[in-house]
């Protein structure tokens, strides 16, 4: 799975919309090169208002993630129709930089843990995905490491969940909820 996460972490906010359809073009072209795969998600982080149609525009993804706005995948209209996969600030490995965020590996793997158990409450009355925000360079130290093999141990330990990538996620939705099943207020659910 191949995910782009725009280029440079760069914030696309006052970024010209030329500049920002070539910094797509660059980032497809860098992770193809480099892990023989154009990528099949995106993820920028800070768009601006033009991101999304230039990503539309660009053609060939399945999905993006650049908003935090739901727990589950959801279309929005158009031609073609777009689907989103939200991302989450909450389930996310970054908050072991922030000054009051995770001390411990504990930390993290207590709020996995507990967003997962009320979460699976739930799903017994409805669907329920639960998104985990990593990155290499923050879980991949031993400590931290250590946190998500323990979530993961104790997700295996649970009938009926499936641990999956954004782009198993998006063929399972675009296979099981296609677009024109149904459209509410500009997104078809």
């Amino acid at each position: 799975m191949v995910t782009a996460g725009g280029y440079r972490w760069l914030d696309y906010r006052e970024i010209p919309e030329d500049e920002e359809r070539l910094h797509i073009g660059q980032t497809i072209e860098v992770i193809e090169r480099i892990c023989g795969k154009r990528p099949v998600g995106w993820y920028t982080g800070r768009v601006s208002l033009n991101t999304r149609r230039l990503l539309r525009e660009e053609g060939g993804f399945l999905y993006d993630s650049d908003t935090y706005n739901d727990d589950l995948p959801y279309w929005l209209a158009g031609s073609p129709p777009h689907l989103v996969i939200p991302y989450t600030l909450v389930n996310n490995d970054f908050r072991y930089l922030l000054p009051d965020g995770f001390s411990s590996g504990s930390d993290f793997f207590q709020l996995l843990k507990d967003a997962f158990d009320q979460l699976w409450l739930e799903g017994e009355q409805s669907p329920k995905m639960m998104s985990i925000g990593l990155h290499a360079r923050i879980s991949g130290h031993p400590a931290r490491a250590m946190a998500l093999a323990r979530f993961l141990d104790y997700l295996q330990g649970q009938e009926g969940v499936w641990i999956c990538r954004r782009e198993e996620i998006a063929r399972h939705w675009l296979a099981e909820h296609p677009a024109q099943d149904l459209v509410y207020q500009n997104r078809v659910v």
